[in-house]
């Protein structure tokens, strides 16, 4: 079973807010702009609940105080949103037995992170292709060592 879990900020994210001010600077029309990492996993289907559990139990991805955990019903992106994928650094498509920050996943037979971006136009209103395909073009995401998931 592929299960997909974001880890969101619960609190102002800086890094967000100043992609979202360069954007509308360079003349791309978004009125929100949400970050998050993303783990999709390919976990064996008795082992997908603890998957949740390991997860919001490593520290260095999840701290309650700060973040929001959420398992998402979709594998891929939903409109208006992009998934970034860092080329050659090994913690992508990791098969094996699968560790993170020294802790086995218990059933995962493979793990992809993403940094996750969910674009608006307005309110609850996701951005279009066009305006999310200009925005990962012009900021986030490097093709010199990135990947788009559109």
């Amino acid at each position: 079973m592929i299960r997909c879990v974001e880890v969101l900020l619960a609190i102002p994210d800086n890094e967000a807010w100043t992609a979202l001010a360069t954007l509308q600077r360079l003349g791309i029309q978004i009125a929100e702009l949400e970050r998050g990492d993303l783990y999709r996993c390919d976990v064996e289907d008795v082992d997908a609940e603890r998957l949740v559990e390991t997860l919001s139990g490593i520290e260095s991805i999840f701290n309650p105080n700060k973040h929001v955990l959420r398992v998402r019903e979709d594998d891929g992106p939903g409109p208006g949103e992009v998934w970034i994928d860092e080329r050659g650094t090994g913690t992508t498509a990791q098969r094996g037995a699968v560790r993170i920050a020294g802790r086995t996943l218990a059933g995962v037979r493979a793990l992809e992170r993403f940094t996750a971006w969910r674009l608006f136009a307005a309110p609850n209103r996701p951005a279009g292709p066009e305006v999310t395909q200009a925005a990962t073009e012009t900021l986030l995401c490097n093709p010199a060592f990135q990947e788009a998931i559109v």
